[in-house]
């Protein structure tokens, strides 16, 4: 606590608790926003949903519940029975999700990293922190979650459990509303997503692997352009991507993988060794938006 001077001022003519939040989208740390991007909702298909993985960055939550688990602040009492607050606790939370187990699973990976965490709630209204230089953002937090059998009540299926990093930025909470769209359009610019798992290990490049559509399960076809195939992640040589795809038919593709050659001028043209490996997700779009996203897969040279 400051010494600062506060000075009293004014109520507002409205009286609004607070609602319940019924959805949130985590974007990748350091991402921000300006007053005109925010309420946008171009803006936001583009980050949920470009066909530019360089571009999109943004997650969407689809939420049963959300519990508060902040700790109560630390009371302190002097010898003399008076009370002071020591100190402010950190926010935290858990987000049950209206998702499926095949979902849920992919989210595993994430736990750790640092997100800017952009809740919604029931009046329409979104929340943001703003930053010295004027733009807006989201509440800094690492996330968890748990994997093991099922709890007694189905609605605790799939817990997110969010630890947030400032207490500051809630101190300088920025209220958005009033929209031209609803948390659920943004839900619905999500990309339906695909399983993928290999069926014939990568040799001399060619790996062959089985698409289907999450939840379904039927096959996915017409992934048969090389930009369907993105290499995320190597370790081999600097540039690695699909240079051949063959659609087998029935949700089944035989993808050639090659890598820079060494010789001058460099070229794809090298298999990767059995000690190199490649983080793959396959996608459809419409040209400008996913349609379709898959997990991600990681795959080794042979």
């Amino acid at each position: 606590m400051s010494c600062t001077v506060g000075y009293i001022n004014g109520w507002g003519t409205c009286k609004a608790l607070l609602k319940k939040m019924n959805g949130a989208g985590l974007q990748e740390k350091g991402n921000t926003w300006t007053d005109a991007t925010a309420p946008t909702s171009g803006s936001w298909q583009t980050v949920i949903a470009d066909d530019d993985s360089s571009v999109r960055n943004m997650l969407m939550l689809p939420m049963l519940s959300f519990v508060n688990t902040t700790d109560e602040p630390e009371i302190l009492t002097s010898p003399l029975g008076i009370k002071s607050k020591g100190s402010n606790p950190i926010p935290s939370g858990k987000i049950m999700l209206n998702a499926s187990l095949c979902d849920y699973k992919t989210l595993h990976a994430l736990q750790g990293q640092e997100f800017e965490f952009i809740p919604f709630f029931q009046d329409g209204s979104m929340w943001m922190t703003r930053k010295s230089d004027g733009t807006l953002k989201g509440f800094r937090c690492s996330i968890s979650t748990l994997a093991g059998l099922p709890p007694e009540d189905q609605n605790n299926s799939f817990p997110i459990y969010l630890f947030f990093e400032y207490y500051a930025e809630f101190e300088d909470v920025v209220v958005l509303s009033d929209f031209d769209w609803n948390y659920s359009d943004l839900q619905d610019f999500s990309p339906v997503g695909l399983d993928i798992r290999v069926t014939t290990a990568m040799s001399s490049g060619d790996v062959t692997y089985y698409v289907t559509k999450r939840g379904s399960g039927d096959p996915m076809t017409g992934l048969s352009a090389v930009g369907d195939q993105e290499v995320m992640k190597s370790n081999a040589a600097p540039v690695v991507a699909a240079t051949v795809v063959v659609e087998d038919g029935q949700g089944y593709y035989t993808v050639t993988f090659k890598s820079n050659s060494a010789e001058p001028p460099p070229s794809l043209s090298a298999n990767l060794s059995a000690t190199e490996y490649i983080i793959l997700q396959v996608h459809d779009d419409d040209a400008t938006n996913l349609t379709y996203l898959s997990h991600q897969i990681k795959i080794y040279g042979g």
